[in-house]
C-alpha cells in the first residue's frame, strides 16, 4: 500500500476534527475523500501531509512509519501536496512556479519542465505570463505541475475543481487520471462529489470526522444512501 492513514485522531484544539478516520490507496490509484462541510475532508489531507500533529493514529508510506515526519521530509519521501487556496506563486511567471517546484532537485529538470507541458498544454502557450493574471482554471493547472515536478509517488488535492467553470473542471479532472496513469496515488478531497467518485478507485464518506462508507467510486455512486445524503438523490 504506498499510504495508509490508520485510526487518526487530530484536529486544531479541543474537540478533534477526525475521530479516527482510515484512509489508504496504491500506487496509480485516484482517491476520492467526499462529505458534507465540516466532515474534516480537508484535515484528512493535512493529516497524511503532517501540517496536523496527530492526537493518535499512524500514517505509513509504502510501508515506512512517517507519522512523526515533518512536511518537509515528506516532500523529499514523494509526497506533494497542493492546498485549496494560496497554492502558486503569483507575482512569477508560469516556468518560474515550476521552477520553484522542483526546490528539492538538484539535476537538470528542464525535461521535467517539458514534460509538464505535455500534461498541461495551456501552460506551455503561458510560460512567460505571470500566473497571478491567468485564468482560475489554468492556475489550478500551475498548482498541480508545480507540485509534479519532484516526482511525487503520492499527490494530495484540496477541492481541485472548486470555483471552475465545467470547461475546466473537465479538463483537471482528465488531467487527474492521466497523472494517475503514470503511477502515481492521488488523493483528492472535493465538492463535486459525483463527478470525483465517476474517477475514484476508492471512496471515502466523511461525516463528523469519521469513516461512514468506505468502497469503490462505482459502488459509492450506485449506493442509494450515499446518493441521497450525499450526492443530492
Amino acid at each position: 500500500m504506498l499510504i495508509k492513514a490508520s485510526n487518526i485522531v487530530a484536529g486544531y484544539g479541543g474537540e478533534p476534527v477526525l475521530n479516527g478516520i482510515d484512509l489508504s490507496i496504491d500506487s496509480g490509484q485516484i482517491g476520492v475523500i467526499v462529505g458534507p462541510n465540516g466532515a474534516g475532508k480537508s484535515t484528512a489531507l493535512k493529516s497524511v501531509f503532517g501540517l496536523i500533529q496527530l492526537t493518535q493514529g499512524t500514517v505509513s508510506l509504502a510501508g515506512d512509519d512517517v507519522t512523526h515526519v515533518p512536511p518537509d521530509q515528506r516532500v523529499s519521501l514523494g509526497i506533494s501536496y497542493v492546498p485549496q487556496e494560496m497554492n502558486i506563486f503569483p507575482s512569477l511567471t508560469v516556468r518560474e512556479n515550476l521552477e520553484m517546484g522542483a526546490f528539492i532537485r538538484n539535476d537538470d529538470f528542464s525535461s521535467v519542465i517539458d514534460n509538464m507541458y505535455d500534461l498541461f498544454p495551456p501552460l506551455k502557450q503561458k510560460a512567460t505570463a505571470v500566473a497571478g493574471q491567468l485564468s482560475g482554471g489554468q492556475r489550478q493547472m500551475v498548482a498541480i505541475a508545480r507540485a509534479l515536478m519532484i516526482g511525487p509517488r503520492l499527490l494530495l488535492l484540496d477541492e481541485p475543481t472548486v470555483g471552475l467553470s465545467p470547461a475546466f473542471v473537465y479538463e483537471i479532472i482528465e488531467r487527474i487520471k492521466a497523472i494517475a496513469a503514470r503511477g502515481v496515488g492521488v488523493l483528492i478531497v472535493e465538492q463535486n462529489a459525483r463527478r470525483a467518485l465517476e474517477i475514484a478507485d476508492i471512496g471515502f464518506v466523511l461525516a463528523a470526522g469519521k469513516n461512514l462508507y468506505t468502497d469503490s467510486g462505482e459502488n459509492l455512486l450506485n449506493d442509494p444512501e450515499v446518493a441521497k445524503s450525499f450526492l443530492g438523490g
